[in-house]
């Protein structure tokens, strides 16, 4: 079963993807949490909000390739 989290993202994915293009961005709750260039970036943001397991993507820019592991 899929997260809250990973549902949040599919239902906003346009959204999202025009907001946050180029970006890595956290997600917890149904809430974009954190922002970031770099994944490093995202994670300490989130680090410092003290909370377990967001879940942490990156949105491509147009015409880029994402690799989902």
């Amino acid at each position: 079963m899929p997260s809250e989290e990973t549902i949040y993202l599919l239902a906003h994915k346009d959204m999202l993807e025009k907001k946050y293009s180029g970006k890595y961005i956290a997600i917890w709750k149904k809430k974009v949490i954190a922002v970031g260039r770099t994944i490093s970036e995202v994670y300490q943001l989130v680090k410092n909000m003290n909370i377990k397991n967001p879940l942490v993507t990156y949105l491509p820019k147009e015409g880029e390739d994402a690799l989902l592991i």
